[in-house]
Formats: C-alpha cells, structure tokens, sequence
C-alpha cells in the first residue's frame, strides 16, 4: 500500500528515507523477476489445490513432504524447480506453469 504524502513527509521530516523493499534489499531487476515467478508458482499451486478441494495434508502426500512445506511452496518459498515440479505433480501442463511464470 503506498504512504499517503502526509506519512511521507513525516518520515522525510525526521531524517529518514522512504524506499521500495527492491531498493532496500539492493536487488537487481533479475532478482525481483524470480521472486515474482515464485510467487505466482505458489499461488497458482494453492490456486489448483483448492480446485480440487484437497487439504495441504492431502497435497503433502501426494509430493512426499510435509504439511509445512506445502505451506512454503505455496509461498513461493522454494526454487523454481520445486514449485514447477509440484504445479505438475497436481495435474498442472507445462503451459499452465509457463503462464503462471510469465504474468
């Protein structure tokens, strides 16, 4: 959510500087593009699981891991392998998977 100008000039007021976390983490445009297609990955996986009305339970034992970890794939807390990896694993094309990477 952007800061309304009021909080800006507030925090600019007491000497501190307002950023995006890109600028802040001192990311490079790469590294923010495969951010964005882990997260989509991850939501596109929740999105499937939820389709077929399964339980992350249920999805864990179907890729041989835990609960937890299905929690952070659908994050996007994982490599891009991975999450490709489970999309696929729930029935998911490589299309499918190809559009959730591209936006």
């Amino acid at each position: 959510m952007p800061l309304s100008a009021k909080k800006r000039a507030r925090i600019e007021a007491i000497g501190g500087r307002v950023t995006t976390v890109e600028e802040w983490l001192d990311l490079r445009p790469e590294e923010v593009a495969v951010i964005d297609m882990k997260i989509r990955l991850g939501e596109e996986l929740k999105a499937r699981r939820r389709k077929k009305k399964l339980s992350q339970e249920r999805v864990a034992r179907i890729l041989n891991t835990s609960q937890g970890r299905v929690s952070k794939l659908e994050k996007g807390q994982a490599t891009l392998d991975q999450l490709a990896r489970s999309v696929l694993a729930l029935g998911g094309s490589t299309k499918e998977v190809g559009r959730a990477i591209s936006g």
